[in-house]
């Protein structure tokens, strides 16, 4: 297959590729906005901006790809909170812009867009795995963009019988991760803890909160599996179906520092959360095209805290 994977530089996107060039069956094109990233010969590197439809329009003919996935978008939820107009611009209309090309030009495209199991925001509150027929009720504007783009994906494939599948990945992590997510912030801040380059000491938040967590290399095969297989247009989660308590990672990780670290409430990060659980089901993945988790959650946590340490 020809696959366009958008937003390629990104900690998802890199991971992607390079799960794509280990299959080694696949001719891949890495659209780039503005970052420098070498794949090797494996890859091809286009120029891209998803805002601009006639680029995205000349770059789908000129390279005529089977599948688009695209992880270009704004994915930090602070981000969101502080400028919602950009995030809502790039998420959603963003994708709305390629999903529009596809329909007037290029109808033979599967397309894979990208949500998230913020998506849910409060029905999490129940506490069983959530799926996807599930109704979402999206508790901030970065999950309120991939909802609105996940209709408007699923609305474009059911009007126009395209090939569009919206995922939902819940919580991924891994190497290469940077900080604003929690595993990256407590494994960057314990690296630097052990170099004495800040106080031995972790500032924290609500830590009572349970969240469904997979390392990001299972997260892309479950991507790449679904661009090789034939699936039905739809949603699809992504995710472990195991919901771990954030007190407990931070223990872990800690657990593993080579010096003490304390542990101190910040009422400034505290905040009541209004979904104390939220985990997800990924049975229709697994059925589809056969994808379950691989790796092991603590050696994953280890593998994080590693690679912060060598950068540290």
């Amino acid at each position: 297959m020809r696959i366009l994977v958008t937003g390629a530089g990104g900690f998802v996107g890199r991971n992607l590729v390079e799960e794509l060039k280990r299959r080694e069956i696949h001719e891949i094109y890495a659209g780039l906005y503005h970052e420098m990233v070498n794949y090797g010969s494996q890859v091809k590197i286009i120029p891209l901006n998803i805002m601009d439809s006639e680029q995205f329009r000349r770059v789908v003919y000129e390279i005529e790809p089977h599948c688009i996935i695209n992880l270009a978008g704004q994915s930090y939820v602070g981000v969101a909170w502080d400028n919602p107009s950009e995030t809502f611009q790039v998420n959603t209309l963003g994708t709305i812009k390629m999903i529009h090309v596809l329909s007037q030009e290029f109808r033979q495209v599967k397309l894979i867009t990208i949500g998230s199991g913020e998506e849910y925001g409060l029905t999490g509150k129940s506490g069983r795995l959530l799926l996807e027929q599930d109704p979402c009720f999206p508790q901030n504007p970065y999950a309120t963009s991939k909802l609105a783009l996940g209709q408007v994906a699923v609305q474009y494939s059911c009007k126009e019988k395209l090939n569009i599948i919206h995922i939902r990945p819940f919580n991924h992590f891994g190497p290469g991760q940077m900080e604003g997510y929690v595993v990256s912030d407590f494994s960057s801040q314990i690296a630097r803890i052990e170099k004495s380059l800040i106080p031995p000491v972790i500032r924290v938040g609500d830590l009572a909160v349970q969240r469904d967590f997979t390392d990001v290399r299972d997260v892309v095969k479950a991507y790449a599996d679904l661009m090789e297989k034939k699936v039905d247009s739809g949603i699809y989660n992504v995710c472990s179906g195991t919901p771990r308590f954030i007190k407990d990672i931070l223990n872990y990780l800690i657990e593993s520092a080579s010096v003490s670290v304390d542990v101190k409430i910040d009422e400034a990060k505290k905040r009541s959360s209004l979904v104390p659980i939220a985990v997800g089901s990924a049975e229709k993945l697994k059925k589809a095209t056969g994808w379950r988790p691989q790796r092991e959650f603590k050696e994953s946590l280890a593998e994080t805290l590693d690679w912060w340490r060598s950068r540290t």
